[in-house]
């Protein structure tokens, strides 16, 4: 199974990050499409198998950007709605992301 199984009919992808964020302590590529934040992982070194997490985007109340660390930075996102979310990466990825999540507020 691929990412394409997991979009709905008619969903479209608006931005696809290019590096591997962090959502509790587990790599993931991020997805946003015009509908819903999907985190996505394939997992496994011999059985493979799918992991994903997905965050409607109606559902998102509000978005908050930091940076942290003096030496070796890395951006946040804090994702606040129904349900809490706090993804973490490379400063430059983060806002890229921060950026098109903006869009969808």
């Amino acid at each position: 199974m691929g990412l394409d199984d997991y979009l709905l009919p008619k969903e479209e992808v608006k931005f696809q990050s290019k590096n591997n964020v962090q959502y509790g302590g587990k790599n993931y590529q991020v997805i946003v499409t015009d509908r819903r934040i999907i985190l996505y992982a394939r997992r496994g070194a011999i059985f493979k198998s799918d992991d994903v997490v997905t965050f409607k985007l109606s559902d998102v109340e509000g978005i908050k950007y930091k940076e942290e660390g003096l030496i070796g930075k890395r951006g946040i996102i804090e994702i606040q709605g129904k349900t809490k979310a706090k993804l973490m990466g490379s400063t430059s990825e983060m806002k890229t992301l921060y950026q098109q999540l903006l869009q969808f507020l």
